[in-house]
């Protein structure tokens, strides 16, 4: 006769090897994603005459795309290190309510902790489940971070191999990045929200007016962190309500 302990920790064993490869199959698709995006930043740095050292390093410790970009200009200007950190403090800020709500799924040492919450991104809090456990967490952030700088060396190195007249100041060379993020938002919101309220319309239509609001009085730069923390708040109360 089978022990039946023994037998349910095998099923166990036998569920989580099959599990095992969802979360890296889950990231893939955002991955691959911002694969032209990355590239993107690399050639526009080597434009920059950016060194390889430091396309790489730019992309391990500013890991996030908008920080990235933001920091180029800033950098053919000729500005102060001081300046560009402040900016690319402010426009990241956005993470950091972000980031608390996946505090649960972090690990619990220290400095794989801190380790975890750098390598979160916008790709990866979309593609996140709230059920994932820590190596779910970690397989879907590392998945999507080694992409994004492998990207980016990649796209600095084909830099060179682009003629000069390809990139034309007059090309938005942005607008890929916008139409990932685009769809990465609209994942989000159906993934977090369908099924899961009721009077759906009203409420998104409350959390754009709130994102309207805070963009018409603080900008496009300053908005994200608000409009992030209140929509937060107005999408757990409005559960509570129901």
């Amino acid at each position: 006769m089978r022990d039946p302990y023994n037998s349910g920790r095998g099923m166990a064993q036998e569920s989580g090897k099959a599990t095992s490869s969802r979360p890296f199959i889950r990231a893939l698709p955002s991955a691959m994603a911002i694969v032209p995006v990355s590239m993107l930043f690399g050639v526009l740095a080597h434009r920059a005459d950016w060194s390889m050292l430091e396309v790489l390093v730019v992309s391990v410790l500013g890991f996030t795309g908008s920080g990235q970009f933001a920091v180029l200009p800033l950098a053919e200007a000729n500005a102060g290190f001081l300046t560009m950190l402040i900016i690319c403090a402010s426009i990241n800020s956005r993470y950091l309510p972000i980031a608390l709500t996946t505090t649960t799924r972090l690990p619990r040492r220290w400095w794989v902790r801190i380790c975890a919450a750098h390598l979160l991104g916008d790709e990866a809090y979309a593609t996140e489940k709230d059920g994932d456990t820590t190596k779910d967490t970690l397989i879907i952030r590392l998945t999507i971070f080694l992409f994004w700088v492998s990207a980016a060396v990649l796209g600095a190195l084909m830099g060179k191999l682009i003629p000069g007249e390809w990139l034309s100041t007059d090309i938005h060379l942005g607008f890929p990045a916008s139409v990932v993020l685009i769809y990465l938002s609209v994942s989000q919101i159906k993934r977090r929200v369908a099924g899961g309220y009721r009077l759906l319309p009203l409420m998104v239509a409350a959390c754009l007016l709130v994102v309207g609001a805070f963009h018409q009085w603080l900008g496009a730069t300053f908005f994200w962190m608000p409009s992030v923390i209140m929509t937060a708040i107005l999408l757990e109360q409005w559960k509570k309500h129901e």
